[in-house]
Formats: structure tokens, C-alpha cells, sequence
């Protein structure tokens, strides 16, 4: 299996989150890379003689959904804010489906933001269901574990105490929230959801 490529994205000074905080939690995205791509190579170690290593190959294959949602999601999290923060466009497929499902735009953030801020660590993803023509935005506890099987994602926000710790207090995971809101490049997005 070919090894996965660290991505790099083009972030500019944002506002409400700080460079030391992107550079630390770039550093984390890029470790989720690195195991990903050992993990590999000690699978097709192991595979090698998979009765004598049936363990630690179920283990490892357990980690692998871990580690490479961990790259995935991370990818989706950075690319969304590359460029700096741009507005929607609410004449835009993605702005019109969003303001008919959820009212307003500002009704769609303020459901993300209720969601973001559910206890734990988590991500909060906004999916489309291509079969039902609609979105849905859900909790979803570490990286590989409450996925809706068989949706596009659309967005994620990033709410493990790793994305804001340099900047906020866990009870500001709220602002934090609204600060990665505010940096989105909606261009990007809406682009992305042209290829559901």
C-alpha cells in the first residue's frame, strides 16, 4: 500500500486563533500522517504470518480507522480555512440549500455552535445526504467512531481540546467555535459541495 502524503495548506493570520495555535495543531495533524504510514508498514509486517499475529493484526486494524479519520478530518478542518475567511454566498447552491433547510445562515451557525458545544471531545460534522437531498449536521465522538455511513462530508469543526487549548480555556470552546466559523473560506466549501 503507497504511503499517504502529508497535505500543506496556505493559512493566513487569523482572527481568534493564533499561529502558535494552527502551528501545534498542524504539527498534530502531520503526527496523524506519520503513524498512519507506520502503521502500514507494521500491518504488512505482521500480515506476512497472520495466524501467529492474529492480535496484533486486529488491533492494529482497529487503530488504522483511528489514525487515518485523524489524518482525513484534520484535512477537511484546514483546507476549509485556506485563504482566510470568506462569506457565503447565499446565492450559491450550498448558501440556498443551507437557508432552505435551516431558515438562515445564522440559524445553521447557531445549530453548529449548540452541537460544538456538546461535552467531551468531538467533532461536529456537517454531512449531505446525497439519497435525500439534505443535510445533517451530528456530534461525532473521537475520529472514527459515530460516523453516518454512506454521507458526504460538507465540514467539520474540530472540537478536541487540542484545536483551542493555546487560545482558550475549555470553557471557551464556545468562542473558539465561533472564531473557526468566522475564518471559514466559504468559496472553498461551496466549491467542495459542487462535487457531492
Amino acid at each position: 500500500m503507497p504511503k499517504y502524503q502529508e497535505k500543506t495548506f496556505k493559512i493566513p493570520t487569523l482572527k481568534g486563533l493564533s499561529e502558535k495555535q494552527i502551528e501545534t495543531h498542524l504539527k498534530l495533524y502531520s503526527g496523524y500522517v506519520k503513524h498512519l504510514n507506520l502503521l502500514i508498514l507494521k500491518l504488512e509486517e505482521l500480515k506476512k504470518d497472520p495466524e501467529a499475529n492474529s492480535y496484533p493484526l486486529s488491533e492494529l486494524e482497529r487503530r488504522f480507522a483511528f489514525e487515518f479519520d485523524g489524518m482525513r478530518l484534520h484535512e477537511y478542518y484546514f483546507h476549509c480555512i485556506e485563504d482566510g475567511g470568506r462569506p457565503m454566498r447565499e446565492d450559491s447552491r450550498l448558501g440556498k440549500k443551507l437557508i432552505a433547510e435551516y431558515g438562515s445562515f445564522e440559524n445553521w451557525q447557531n445549530e453548529c455552535i449548540r452541537i460544538s458545544g456538546t461535552r467531551g471531545i468531538g467533532w461536529t460534522i456537517l454531512y449531505f445526504d446525497k439519497s435525500r437531498d439534505q443535510f445533517l449536521m451530528k456530534w461525532v465522538d473521537e475520529h472514527q467512531i459515530g460516523h453516518l455511513a454512506g454521507l458526504s462530508i460538507v465540514l467539520v469543526v474540530d472540537v478536541w481540546e487540542h484545536a483551542f487549548m493555546v487560545d482558550y480555556l475549555p470553557s471557551e470552546k464556545k468562542q473558539y467555535v465561533e472564531s473557526y466559523l468566522g475564518n471559514i473560506n466559504w468559496e472553498i466549501v461551496a466549491e467542495e459541495f459542487e462535487k457531492i
